[in-house]
C-alpha cells in the first residue's frame, strides 16, 4: 500500500487534489473512475511514502525483523499469541525526565537532547500503536490475519499468519516472517552499498565541473579581458564555457525532470527503459539473477511454511512490479490451474534454464522440493554476488575512466589554452 497525489474532475468539472492510498496507480485510476470522477494525473506520493510510511503498519524491514524475534519468544514463553502482545505492551518504557535534564532546560544542550529523544520516540511509534491495536482487537475477537490486514502487511505474511492461524504454529511463523524482513534489509542494504560509491563519484566530478563553470571560467575572462588581443584558441575556449555556463541551469532542470519522470513512472517511461536495458545481457543476467535470488527465497520460505504452488504463485504474479515475470508468472498459474505440474508450468513460463527446471522437477518427483528450492535460492545468490560484482567493478572502471576524461578534456581544452594565452601576454601587451 502507497501514497500517491492524484489530480482528477468531478462531475461539475472542478479540479482537486488530495492523497490516496493504493497498491497501484492503476488502482487509483479505476477506483476514481467507477466513483464518476476524470483522474488528470496519478503519481506517487514520494514523501509521504518516505516519512509516513503505510505498509507494514509503517515500520522498516530492520524494525520489523527485530519485532518478530521478540514475537516469536514471547509466543514460545506464554504460549498464547494475546499474552504475547499483551507484555508487549505492558513493557513499553515510557521516557521519563531525569534532574539533570531538568537542570539543563534552560541550556542549548537541553534542546538538542530533546529533539534526540523525540525522534527516537517517533521511530518506535508506529510499532507502539500497531502493538496496541492488535492487543485491542484480540481481545475483541479479531483473527491476527484480520488485523495485520488492516495494517497492510505484505501478502507474503499474511499468506503466513492465515497458515498459522489453521495449524496454530504461530511461533515457527514468527519466526520466519523475521528471517524475510531480515533478508530483505539485507538485500536493500547490499543493492544501496553497491550503488553509493559510483554515485558518490559522479557527484565529486558535477561539483567539479560546476565550480570550473561558475569560479574558474569567470576568472579567467575577467583576467584577459584586459588585453587587446589574445589568442583565438584562448578565446574560443572561454566563449566555449561561457556559453556552456549559460545554458546550464536548463540543462540541470532538463536533467532533473528526466530523472522525476523516470522516478514516478510517468507514461511508463520507467518500464519502457527497463525493457530496453534488458536487451543488453549482462544488465539482464544482473537483473535476473538478483529477482530470481528473491524470489527463490520467497518461495523455499513459502514452501517449507506449508503454502501450496497455487498459493504460492498466485501471490508471485499479483505483488511482482516487474512486467517481465507477471507476465511468466501468470503463465505458470495458468498451467498449475490446468492440472500441470509444477516442472511443466515453469517450463511452459520459459523463464529459467533447463537445468533449473530440471532439479525442480527431480525435487517434486523426489519429495525434497523445499531443499531444492532453498539450493537454488542459494545457487542464484552466488550468481548475483559474483554478476553484481562484475558490473560494480565496471561502474567503477567507467568512472575512473570518467574523471580522467574530465581531467583531460580541462586540461587541453581549457587549461593548456589559458596558458598558451598567457604565455603569448608579454608579446602581445
Amino acid at each position: 500500500m502507497k501514497n500517491f497525489l492524484v489530480r482528477y474532475y468531478g462531475p461539475e468539472g472542478c479540479a482537486l487534489i488530495k492523497n490516496i492510498q493504493a497498491e497501484r496507480s492503476s488502482d487509483v485510476r479505476i477506483r476514481l473512475t467507477s466513483e464518476g470522477y476524470l483522474p488528470s494525473f496519478v503519481v506517487p506520493n514520494i514523501f509521504l511514502n518516505i516519512f509516513h510510511p503505510i505498509k507494514n503498519a509503517g515500520m522498516k524491514d530492520k524494525e520489523l525483523a527485530a519485532f518478530f524475534i521478540e514475537l516469536y519468544q514471547l509466543a514460545q514463553s506464554v504460549g498464547s499469541i494475546g499474552k504475547a502482545f499483551y507484555y508487549i505492551n505492558k513493557n513499553k518504557k515510557e521516557g521519563k525526565e531525569s534532574k539533570t535534564n531538568k537542570k539543563l532546560k534552560e541550556k542549548f544542550i537541553y534542546l538538542v537532547k530533546w529533539l534526540y529523544n523525540d525522534h527516537k520516540r517517533a521511530k518506535i511509534k508506529n510499532r507502539r500503536k500497531f502493538v496496541e491495536d492488535c492487543t485491542v482487537m484480540l481481545e475483541r475477537g479479531y483473527t491476527l490475519g484480520e488485523i495485520f490486514k488492516v495494517h497492510y502487511f505484505e501478502e507474503l505474511v499474511l499468506s503466513l499468519v492465515d497458515l498459522a492461524a489453521s495449524t496454530g504454529n504461530y511461533p515457527e511463523v514468527f519466526l520466519k516472517i523475521s528471517e524475510f524482513f531480515d533478508a530483505k534489509d539485507l538485500y536493500r542494504k547490499n543493492v544501496v552499498g553497491t550503488m553509493a560509491y559510483p554515485a558518490f563519484l559522479f557527484f565529486l566530478l558535477f561539483t567539479a565541473f560546476t565550480v570550473f563553470l561558475y569560479y574558474i571560467i569567470p576568472t579567467f575572462a575577467s583576467f584577459f579581458s584586459q588585453f587587446s588581443r589574445i589568442p583565438s584558441s584562448t578565446e574560443y575556449v572561454i566563449w566555449l564555457f561561457t556559453y556552456i555556463k549559460s545554458i546550464f541551469i536548463y540543462i540541470i532542470v532538463l536533467a532533473v525532470s528526466i530523472f522525476t519522470i523516470i522516478i514516478l513512472d510517468l507514461f511508463e517511461i520507467k518500464s519502457r527503459l527497463l525493457t530496453l536495458f534488458l536487451d543488453i545481457p549482462t544488465i539482464r543476467n544482473i537483473f535476473n539473477y538478483n529477482y530470481l535470488s528473491w524470489f527463490f527465497y520467497r518461495f523455499s520460505l513459502m514452501i517449507s511454511s506449508g503454502l501450496t504452488i497455487t498459493v504460492m504463485f498466485d501471490y508471485f504474479r499479483n505483488n511482482t512490479e516487474k512486467r517481465y515475470f507477471k507476465y511468466k508468472f501468470d503463465l505458470a498459474y495458468n498451467s498449475l490451474m490446468s492440472g500441470f505440474t509444477l516442472r511443466d508450468s515453469l517450463d511452459n513460463a520459459d523463464f529459467l534454464s533447463e537445468d533449473v527446471i530440471e532439479s525442480i522437477g527431480y525435487g517434486e518427483i523426489g519429495g525434497f522440493l523445499p531443499d531444492t528450492i532453498l539450493r537454488l535460492s542459494k545457487d542464484f545468490k552466488e550468481k548475483s554476488s559474483y554478476t553484481m560484482h562484475l558490473f560494480t567493478k565496471t561502474l567503477f572502471f567507467l568512472v575512473m575512466a570518467s574523471v580522467v576524461f574530465f581531467l583531460l578534456l580541462m586540461f587541453f581544452s581549457l587549461f593548456l589554452p589559458l596558458i598558451q594565452g598567457m604565455v603569448s601576454l608579454p608579446g602581445n601587451y
